[in-house]
């Protein structure tokens, strides 16, 4: 089986593949987790706000630095508000919300009420331009990714990108990224998680998920969300293609001991020919 969706112009395909990181011995842990069903590839890519002849209208642009609560409601083809919608990865709608930098990131499941609004309490984010992309399938209809400018007024700081690196840190877990390119712009792309030197073989579900990877590109913030098949000894690996050369953030949300983190990398997609080239 294999799940994906596609940004701007290029796809990302997700496929399990089971293992462990180089020069780590046989594979030791959980049995791999598949997912149950084929997914749609969602239209929209979180760069528009209406596709398909649906809408996301949001209640407001602003939101304090300090947080606060954040609505909106999807409008239908027929100009009403769509009450009906299929729960993905255990939740009935994922609502991805970064900064024009790429540097914040939140990933929060509004509650939606009897009167088709949704709502969910955003935390304190420091000043400056954002994108509220929400990622959800209508009942007898099709997934969507649309998305919302958010702004938060204040002293805006400017921020850039981090560079291209292999690794991450977050709360005493160091999580590596691995790559190995394939022809037409397909990638292996292999996430390991250890904590104090020793590999973490005991990752738990995250709805229902080993894991879940969250693209954005620089350019744009063209969007996907894709999920593992597989998961193994530490090791959770995805087959990529990255069609389009250019700068992206990959945000990858693991869960150990009670506990769900986010370890965000960058990377470069080179001039895609025969073959890809990720540069870091």
């Amino acid at each position: 089986m294999k799940t994906g969706t596609r940004i701007a112009g290029f796809a990302v395909v997700l496929a399990a593949a089971l293992g462990i990181g180089a020069g780590v011995g046989a594979a030791v842990g959980p049995a791999p987790t598949r997912l149950a069903a084929m997914e749609a590839v969602p239209i929209g890519e979180g760069v528009v706000s209406t596709a398909d002849g649906y809408r996301l209208v949001p209640s407001t642009r602003t939101l304090p630095a300090v947080g606060g609560m954040y609505r909106f409601v999807v409008d239908g083809p027929d100009g009403g508000r769509v009450h009906a919608f299929t729960a993905l990865h255990e939740r009935m709608l994922h609502l991805i919300v970064v900064n024009s930098q790429l540097t914040v990131y939140h990933h929060v499941h509004p509650v939606l009420a009897p009167d088709g609004t949704w709502s969910v309490a955003l935390a304190a984010m420091p000043p400056g331009s954002y994108r509220a992309v929400a990622d959800f399938q209508v009942t007898d209809g099709p997934r969507l990714a649309l998305g919302a400018d958010l702004a938060v007024p204040g002293d805006f700081q400017p921020t850039e990108i981090p560079a291209p690196s292999t690794v991450a840190a977050i709360d005493g877990y160091r999580i590596t990224i691995g790559t190995s390119a394939k022809a037409g712009g397909e990638l292996t792309v292999s996430l390991t998680v250890r904590k104090r030197g020793r590999l973490v073989t005991d990752l738990q579900p995250y709805l229902g998920a080993s894991g879940h990877l969250v693209a954005m590109r620089a350019a744009d913030l063209a969007y996907a969300h894709v999920h593992p098949l597989g998961y193994n000894a530490g090791t959770v690996t995805f087959d990529a293609t990255f069609a389009a050369q250019g700068r992206y953030r990959l945000f990858f949300d693991f869960k150990h001991a009670g506990v769900v983190r986010t370890a965000a990398f960058t990377f470069d997609q080179g001039v895609v020919t025969g073959a890809p080239t990720m540069e870091h």
